[in-house]
């Protein structure tokens, strides 16, 4: 029979056990926990198209709406952002860079919530690529 001594080290490393599980439950559902191999590798493309910086922001805009059907929140500098549904459980982001007067690159990210593992292509993304045209 083990001494009371051994039973309380055995009782103080399950409670150290089982507050660790609950610690890392936690963690894991606020989004904190250890970050899973796909984090960082969001479903994106970037291209060039052939038109100038303005002309590219408004194809852009207009097949965010249009062909997208996102929510455009914010359109700030070289940036464009757009959410989906009522709780943006996707968001884009779009870069619009200027090459020079005729050549613009375009990147456009897919942004998903932090609970959820982000899959390897985004719908919104191809459909705007194909919307946006690029060269092929």
């Amino acid at each position: 029979m083990p001494s009371a001594a051994t039973r309380r080290a055995n009782s103080s490393a399950k409670e150290r056990e089982s507050t660790g599980v609950l610690f890392n439950s936690l963690l894991s559902w606020f989004g904190l926990g250890r970050p899973t191999p796909s984090i960082g590798l969001r479903p994106h493309r970037e291209f060039e198209i052939a038109c100038s910086e303005p002309e590219a922001r408004a194809r852009c805009l207009e097949a965010l709406i249009n062909v997208a059907g996102a929510n455009v929140q914010s359109e700030e500098g070289d940036t464009i952002e757009a959410g989906f549904g009522i709780v943006n459980s996707e968001r884009l982001r779009i870069h619009i860079e200027s090459l020079d007067a005729t050549r613009t690159l375009i990147r456009i990210e897919a942004f998903y919530p932090a609970r959820l593992a982000p899959p390897p292509r985004s719908m919104a993304v191809d459909a705007l690529v194909r919307a946006l045209g690029p060269p092929r």
